[in-house]
This record gives structure tokens, C-alpha cells and sequence, in this order.
């Protein structure tokens, strides 16, 4: 299903840019198996009768917008595969020293073609109701990708600029680099961004603080993608904090626990 070895080489690679991108990654037997989840997910079909924890776009609505699914894998037991595959984990774990990870949130993404934008942002931002506030993301492509296909944007080297709370529009802003460049401005931070050009099947994974976004689909491709956040086998619960995507999360924490609870936060992996 997915085959994937770290070498050193990209170990480095993701330490001094903040992101790996990796042509193979998902078996091609099963791309269109995948694809063809996405149509029934974005109706309201759910193979489990479980609805996801957040459905942006449903049929009717706007042609042109990006459209998101949070936590398909309860939905879906073939999203539920891949997104909570042990790889996905290990991988995860090894690229940011963690002794584990679990799942926090995954995402279907479909951007169909004249696609709007997603805007610039740091996905560790939206954590703040964990402890430590961290992320690692995989995004798996289930179509070719190009800068034309409105694609995933990385800013080399930003993981190490620090993390600042979510700032602007997220969904399809007119300027969806706005927050990116006022943040460069504001701290004299050279701006080098690269485009995730892969074929169907490949992946990049980027780290939480590294700040990204992605442009129109000026294509007449669709482009699909799930992805992992995850977050480390032993993050917990922030005490206080209850605000931002706290208010759809929080409400899987136990009384008298922080812990992430393995039946809604699935353990990928973890060393021994």
C-alpha cells in the first residue's frame, strides 16, 4: 500500500528545508480505488454512518472552491488505511525525533480545475490546545502536480522563523500570500518558495512551523489529495486553552484526563 525507507540524506534534507518531497509513496494499484472515495464522501455517503468532524464543500455549493473533508478516516475504511498506515507514523516520528505519533486530524482535499486558493499559513498554529503545540503533516497526491494544478507551496528554511498565531483568511483569499509576506516584511525573512511537483502516488511532508499555501488550479485537471497531521504519541490536552479548532476537538477530552484518547487520536506508531 505505501513504501517508504528514510536515508540520511533526506533526513537532512528535511532538517535544513523544512519539508521532503518524495516522488513514490502509494502504490499505484491503488490511486483510483482512492479517488473514487471522493465523490460519495462530498455527497454525505459514509461508508461507516460516522460523519467527519468537518465538511467544507458539499454538491451545490460554489464549483470553483477547494474542497475539504476533516477526518474522513471515520467516514471511510479505505481513507482510514492509508491516513493511519504505521509508515505514515514512523516516517513522521523520524523526521521530527518523536518517539511516536498519532493522528490528530487528517484531510481530503479536491481541488477542482479554476480551484481557489488556500491561503499561507503554519498548520502548528492551529494547535494551540495541545501541549507541546507541534505538528508533523503528510500529504499524499493522488493526481500529478504542478504549479499549474494549483499545488502545495513550501517556503524553504521557514520552519525555523518560529510559529505566530493564525492570521487572515484561510479559505480562497484574494491574496493568499498576504499573511506570508507581511510576516517576511515584519522580521526581514527571505522569502524561496518551491512548488510539490510529484506524479499520482507521490508525497512531501513538511513540518509544522514551515509555512505553506497553494495557488488557483489554473489547469483542466482536478487535483486530489489526503493527508496525516500528525501530532507525538504523548501530546496532550492543553488545561486552559479552548479556544480556535479547540472547540471541535475538545470535546473528545475525557473528564479528568488530558489524554488523547487512541479511539479518536489513532496511534500510528511508536518506538518498541
Amino acid at each position: 500500500m505505501i513504501n517508504l525507507e528514510l536515508n540520511q540524506n533526506q533526513i537532512n534534507q528535511f532538517n535544513e528545508n523544512g519539508f521532503l518531497i518524495i516522488d513514490k509513496f502509494i502504490d499505484l494499484e491503488f490511486i483510483e480505488k482512492l479517488k473514487s472515495r471522493f465523490e460519495p464522501l462530498f455527497k454525505g455517503e459514509f461508508e461507516t454512518g460516522i460523519e467527519p468532524d468537518e465538511w467544507n464543500w458539499k454538491f451545490g455549493d460554489p464549483e470553483d472552491l477547494t474542497r475539504q473533508i476533516c477526518n474522513g478516516w471515520k467516514a471511510d475504511h479505505l481513507i482510514k488505511q492509508f491516513v493511519c498506515h504505521e509508515i505514515v507514523g514512523k516516517s513522521c516520528s523520524t523526521l521530527m525525533n518523536w518517539g511516536g505519533a498519532k493522528l490528530v486530524q487528517d484531510n481530503v482535499l479536491w481541488k477542482p480545475p479554476k480551484g481557489k486558493t488556500l491561503g499561507y499559513h503554519q498548520d502548528a498554529a492551529y494547535d494551540d490546545w495541545l501541549i507541546p503545540q507541534t505538528m508533523m503533516t503528510c500529504w499524499m497526491s493522488l493526481d500529478n502536480t504542478s504549479e499549474k494544478t494549483g499545488t502545495l507551496e513550501y517556503v524553504k528554511g521557514s520552519h525555523k522563523w518560529g510559529l505566530q498565531p493564525p492570521k487572515g483568511e484561510f479559505h480562497s483569499p484574494e491574496d493568499y500570500k498576504e499573511q506570508l509576506n507581511l510576516f517576511a516584511k515584519e522580521n526581514n525573512k527571505e522569502i524561496d518558495i518551491v512548488y510539490v511537483e510529484v506524479p499520482a502516488g507521490g508525497v512531501s511532508f513538511h513540518h509544522g512551523f514551515t509555512w505553506h499555501g497553494s495557488g488557483i488550479n489554473t489547469s483542466d485537471e482536478h487535483r486530489r489529495a489526503i493527508v496525516s497531521h500528525c501530532v507525538p504519541y504523548d501530546a496532550k490536552f492543553h488545561p486552559t486553552n479552548d479556544g480556535g479548532t479547540a472547540k471541535t476537538y475538545k470535546k473528545y477530552k475525557q473528564n479528568n484526563s488530558d489524554e488523547l484518547d487512541e479511539k479518536y487520536f489513532p496511534l500510528l506508531w511508536k518506538k518498541n
